[in-house]
Parts: C-alpha cells; sequence; structure tokens
C-alpha cells in the first residue's frame, strides 16, 4: 500500500470478496476487476474462443493454465494475472466462467480488436473488451478515431456484443473496458440494435478511455442508453480525454501522479466505490483545454494525414509491428526512425512537423501558467522531442546508448 487511506482493486478483493452477489449487487469496482482481466492473454486457451455458453470455462479452471507468458498484453509494467487469481479465490467471483475470448490484429483493416465475456454467478452476463496494446496498428487505430466516424475495432466491438447477447438468450448483460476498451464499450452499448439496448442492458462502464465526438449525444441511440453509461477519468490523466468528453464523467482518486492514473490498479477504492472526487485536476483541465483546442484547430484532412504519415515513420514502413520492435533496436533502431523521416516526401515532414510542433508548444505554453519551474523544464523537454521527432535536428549519438 502505497500510504494512508490509498486503497485499490486488491484490497477490494479482500475486503469485500467474502461477499457474494446477491448479497452486495454487482458495482463499479466489480467492473474494474473483469476489465483488468481482460488485458490477459487467453490465446492458447482454445476452450475459451468457444461463444457457447455451455463451453464456459470456470474462472479457477483458467488461473491453472496460466504461467508468466500469459501476461497481460497492455501497456502497463505490471502484472494483471495476480489480480485474476486473487478474484478467482473468492467467494464474490469463485463461480465466474469464461467464454467467448477473441483476439484481432489486421495491419490491412487498421484493427487492433480484443475480448473476453463472463458469465456471473448472479445470472448476467459481463462482455469486457481490452484496451491498447503494444501493437503499432492498435496505436493508429487510436489515431484514426480523431477523423473517422467509426473505426474497426468500434464495428467489431458492436458485433461481438450482438453475438454473446444472442448466445445468452434472456441473461440481462454489462458492458465494460479500459482505456481504449472502454470507448469500444460505450460505442457497443449506443450500437446496439434498439432491441437489444432495452432492459436486458444494465450498465456499460468506459474506464479512462476516449470519449465520443459531440453529435453523437444528439442521437435517439445515445438518449436510449445515457443513463446506463458510466464513464470515469482519474483526477489528471490525459488518456480518457483524447477525444473530448462531452459525455457526463466521474472524476476519481488514484494512487498515482498524472498520465500514471491511467493504470487501473492505481485507482483509489472505498468500499464498494471508487473515491470519486468534484473535479479534475488543475494539470487534468489544463490537458483538457489543450487537446480540446488542438483537436478545434486542424483540419479533419490534416488529422488523416498527420496519423497517416507518423505510422509510416514509427513502423517503418511496416517492417516494425511492436513498440518492442523499436525499443530493441537501439540507438540503431532511432537512427532509422530519423532515416525514415528523412526519406519521406516534403507534404508528409510538412504536417508532422506542424501539428507536433504546435501541440508541443501548446503544452509547454500551459504547463508554464500551471506551474512553477520545475514543470517548464518538463515542457522544455517535451518541445525537445518534438523537434527531434520531426528531423529538426539528427539525434546526439553521445546521449544514446
Amino acid at each position: 500500500m502505497a500510504g494512508k487511506n490509498e486503497y485499490t482493486v486488491f484490497d477490494y478483493l479482500q475486503w469485500r470478496g467474502d461477499l457474494t452477489l446477491q448479497q452486495d449487487p454487482f458495482n463499479e469496482v466489480d467492473n474494474l476487476v473483469l476489465c483488468i482481466i481482460a488485458y490477459i492473454n487467453l490465446r492458447k486457451i482454445d476452450r475459451l474462443w468457444s461463444k457457447n455458453p455451455k463451453d464456459a470455462m470456470p474462472i479457477g479452471d483458467v488461473c491453472a493454465r496460466l504461467t508468466a507468458a500469459d501476461e497481460q498484453l497492455g501497456l502497463s509494467s505490471l502484472d494483471y494475472i495476480p489480480v485474476m487469481r486473487a478474484a478467482a479465490e473468492t467467494e464474490r467471483f469463485r463461480d465466474t466462467r469464461l467464454f467467448a475470448f477473441e483476439s484481432r490484429n489486421d495491419e490491412a483493416k487498421q484493427m487492433q480488436f480484443a475480448a473476453v465475456s463472463f458469465l456471473l454467478p448472479d445470472g448476467s452476463v459481463f462482455i469486457s473488451y481490452r484496451g491498447t496494446d503494444t501493437s503499432l496498428v492498435g496505436w493508429k487505430e487510436n489515431f484514426n478515431m480523431s477523423y473517422l466516424e467509426t473505426v474497426p475495432a468500434q464495428a467489431r466491438a458492436t458485433e461481438y456484443a450482438q453475438e454473446v447477447i444472442r448466445a445468452c438468450k434472456h441473461r440481462p448483460y454489462r458492458i465494460g473496458g479500459h482505456s481504449k476498451g472502454g470507448n469500444l464499450a460505450a460505442w457497443a452499448a449506443v450500437h446496439l440494435p434498439e432491441k437489444l439496448q432495452g432492459k436486458r442492458l444494465l450498465a456499460a462502464y468506459n474506464n479512462d478511455g476516449p470519449g465520443f465526438h459531440a453529435d453523437l449525444l444528439d442521437t435517439p441511440a445515445y438518449r436510449r442508453v445515457e443513463d446506463r453509461l458510466h464513464t470515469y477519468i482519474p483526477e489528471s490523466s490525459i488518456v480518457g480525454v483524447l477525444l473530448v468528453h462531452a459525455e457526463d464523467y466521474d472524476v476519481i482518486d488514484s494512487t498515482s501522479h498524472a498520465a500514471m492514473q491511467h493504470e487501473a490498479l492505481s485507482w483509489q477504492v472505498m468500499g464498494n466505490r471508487f473515491v470519486h472526487l468534484g473535479q479534475r485536476s488543475q494539470l487534468g483541465q489544463m490537458s483538457d483545454d489543450v487537446l480540446r483546442e488542438w483537436l478545434d484547430s486542424v483540419s479533419q484532412e490534416d488529422r488523416e494525414a498527420f496519423c497517416d504519415a507518423l505510422y509510416s515513420i514509427l513502423s517503418m514502413g511496416g517492417r516494425a509491428k511492436t513498440f518492442e520492435d523499436l525499443r530493441k533496436g537501439g540507438f540503431s533502431g532511432w537512427a532509422a526512425l530519423w532515416k525514415e523521416y528523412a526519406g519521406a516526401d516534403e507534404r508528409k515532414k510538412q504536417i508532422l512537423t506542424e501539428i507536433f510542433g504546435r501541440l508541443a508548444i501548446d503544452v509547454k505554453d500551459e504547463l508554464m501558467k500551471a506551474a512553477g519551474q520545475g514543470l517548464r523544464s518538463a515542457g522544455h523537454g517535451i518541445r525537445t522531442v518534438g523537434q527531434n521527432l520531426m528531423g529538426r535536428r539528427e539525434p546526439d549519438k553521445t546521449q544514446t546508448k
């Protein structure tokens, strides 16, 4: 435990794991537990791929099949299998069963999608979408959200939910996800056929995932489910506001700081709820304003050109598939990225330089307003990185190992 009154999901499972879902109904913290489990690599367990609820596996049996090689596939450096094992040992989740695992990474469609569903002891279903993994195509799809009305993972999330709901006839259901998975959960809830949006849909949870374009909130589909949409954003995290949240959201507390508050295992819990705060922190409000102004200032065409150019360079023309590929390259990988930029056409370089430079300057200026000298140096560092990435000067070989 990091300090006084800093309690997280692990503490919740220890304190309240002896309470069944009949004794204490499903709550927002239960949602986060199941969204964390969705990050675990369940690919090798063939039975889990079945969408037939009769094939669903007890959570304890799934845990028994997992090894360190199956650890979570998200961007966190923490282990998530211990969360699943802790849940499996509680009265609350012991009789939970898993099924309908799916994982797709399609470079041609620029799609990264993964999900797993749970049959809960209270007779309900929980559909859980994985957030962004370390694949570059997953990040490209995230970028695409800034200018496309629908990305492939959102369309697949809606299809997947329909398949699971129809396979589990008469069962009420909830949908959730963390990070990008949270956006997929809310998107699926809004875009399900009206018949499936009825009384069986109990809730949809967006845990620090990107929001929606404002025009979606004016649709009949959104209004049919808005009272069952729950969005949680830590007070200073910038991940959940990568698209503006025009919909309502709850601000919650975290044991971490700034961008690290995106880590689900840092979210503070008290009883059967997150620790709710009144408003975003100064840093959080600043990041909201910067991102909103940046998105408003860039045309849809320039956003698309920026996303395509950045992905082309980061993937080195398709040679790199994951961030691990880039990390393994060391200095040679950095030099290869710079070479890729140097070889890009002038339009591509112009777009990247202009947008990265604009964002870096905006962030620097806002940081200087928000805090003292400590954050000023951080802002200078952001601008320097932006300049290096955009090729304004070659990387200093003496500083790179």
